[in-house]
């Protein structure tokens, strides 16, 4: 298992502890029971307004005219030399959508976006606190211009079912795949919009799905630790954990939704919640202090992801999936599996360009994938395998695997953003694949550090100096499983693929561009000349 501040050198002797953690990890989930009187008969049961609009406005301290960088910094982080000067910011970072249809409460219009009429307020205080300074608006759809750079995040929040005519639905996908990012608050924890959102999303994103943020996922973490949580309502199934689901675009959340209620907690205003139960609804909600607290993680993880989605949105050619690798060509072929394979868009195009200017090796710019299931890597001598969080093979997979090795093939795999459930997924999976064989550390002395470049020392990212640079002290760290004596398999725990697209990752644990595109171009000549 990946520990902030423990070493991998340790970890692979012999698959032991990965082992045992990830037994406990899988055990069966238990969720709460919830039973249809507690769903209510109808969305309209959770139809409730939790307090009255308090019409503060916050001093933005911004001219009108005022030009700053979109995402100059994240605090405390200093601006790479290297890093192009970006256009002028947007005023705003995160946007609260105006969409359903009103109810008259007492003598108050209401609608589905506004049953926590305050949060936005607060969310912005608290992002105001931590030194980004945006303003909270609020936009119908037909207002939106669905153009990240102007709004990099937007807020759905209610208790409705969402629903959306076939053009917004468009608009909201492609606002996603630009850059944007998405946000589903179920206010109360109504059922209805909950899985409404889910299900409206998977069907806009029928190549992703939904997958539970792992504890490590930097969303927990990119400004405070957030290990453990309270909930107002709800939760037991949790054990004090944080509980959200996103939809990956790339390596950043492209579609965030939170079963548990932000809202009323961002705001404060939490009486509400006696009210559905006297009806006898379940709602869940976030306690105020832990709602403030992701308040606070959420809005610099919008801001150092907006960058990242600006790199990864960018269009990427493909290889046809039954394209033959070309004889005087390198391809780099990646694999398909159920976890999210797809991780950094657009990096190995870059590193290929590299490649094809610092070497004699030709390469074909075009990324194939491959389909495992199919059972023929014959055209690929190198397979790429990459993800963020867990995934399992088939048996069918596995023996395509090893057939690839056997006769002769590479399999390269790489940590996306250096997370812990990849690792112990990769080590448990891999076992499986070659249970007669060790992932062992590679010696510095390995030709694999010589093949193009020669590599003794390397550069980290921040987040990996902080946890574990005096350990590694600058050397790079590669395992490999020999196959017939010959290196067939290589595994890089700490990210090597986010540094190759030249943009930072906060939190990631992995290589900093220079030493990622060192590391690369050395892994790939190494596999053509062996």
């Amino acid at each position: 298992m990946i520990h902030p501040n423990r070493s991998y050198l340790n970890l692979f002797s012999p698959f032991l502890l990965v082992a045992a953690i990830v037994t406990i990890a899988l055990l069966p989930f238990e969720p709460e029971a919830s039973g249809q009187a507690e769903k209510g008969a109808s969305s309209e049961d959770w139809f409730i307004k939790s307090d009255k609009d308090r019409n503060e406005k916050l001093q933005t301290g911004i001219s009108g005219g005022e030009k700053r960088d979109i995402i100059p910094t994240l605090p405390g982080m200093p601006i790479p030399q290297s890093e192009r000067k970006k256009p002028p910011s947007p005023d705003y970072l995160l946007g609260k959508v105006k969409w359903g249809s009103g109810a008259v409460i007492g003598k108050e219009l209401t609608e589905d976006w506004n049953l926590a009429s305050n949060d936005m307020l607060e969310f912005h205080k608290l992002a105001r606190s931590r030194d980004f300074k945006y303003m909270p608006t609020q936009m119908s759809l037909a207002e939106f211009s669905y153009d990240p750079a102007l709004m990099p995040a937007v807020l759905l929040s209610g208790v409705r079912e969402l629903k959306f005519t076939p053009t917004v639905i468009n608009k909201l996908r492609q606002y996603v795949l630009d850059g944007g990012m998405i946000v589903c608050d179920s206010v109360y924890g109504s059922p209805w919009f909950y899985e409404s959102s889910l299900k409206m999303f998977d069907d806009m994103f029928p190549e992703s799905r939904f997958r539970v943020l792992p504890a490590d996922h930097p969303l927990y973490h990119i400004s405070s630790d957030i290990d453990q949580v309270t909930y107002r309502s709800g939760g037991k199934g949790e054990k004090g954990k944080p509980f959200f689901e996103g939809l990956y675009i790339g390596s950043r959340i492209g579609v965030l939704v939170s079963k548990y209620g932000l809202g009323c907690g961002l705001s404060g205003e939490m009486k509400v919640f006696d009210e559905l139960e006297k009806k006898g609804l379940k709602p869940k909600a976030y306690s105020i202090h832990s709602a403030r607290q992701i308040g606070e993680n959420l809005a610099p993880y919008i801001v150092g992801y907006g960058r990242v989605g600006e790199a990864e949105g960018k269009a990427e050619l493909f290889g046809g999936i039954d394209q033959n690798a070309p004889t005087s060509e390198f391809v780099f072929a990646q694999v398909k599996h159920d976890g999210h394979w797809n991780t950094h868009p657009g990096a190995a195009r870059q590193l290929l360009t590299r490649l094809e200017n610092d070497s004699a090796i030709p390469v074909n710019l075009k990324r194939v994938s491959v389909d495992l299931e199919r059972g023929d890597t014959s055209a690929y001598p190198f397979l790429f395998f990459t993800g963020l969080d867990d995934f399992v093979l088939t048996t069918k997979q596995i023996r395509t695997l090893r057939k690839h090795v056997d006769q002769g093939g590479t399999l390269v795999i790489n940590n996306g953003l250096g997370l812990a459930t990849f690792h112990q997924a990769a080590v448990r999976e891999m076992r499986r694949v070659f249970p007669a064989d060790e992932f062992r550390l590679l010696p510095q002395t390995h030709e694999i550090f010589s093949s193009l470049h020669t590599i003794t020392k390397v550069q980290y990212t921040p987040t990996l100096i902080k946890d574990q640079g005096d350990t590694l002290q600058g050397r790079p760290v590669l395992f490999g499983v020999k196959i017939k004596g010959k290196l067939r398999v290589i595994y890089s725990p700490y990210d090597l693929e986010g540094g190759w697209n030249e943009v930072r990752y906060p939190l990631s644990r992995g290589y900093q561009s220079d030493s990622a595109n060192k590391l690369g171009s050395n892994i790939i000549m190494f596999v053509m000349t062996h």
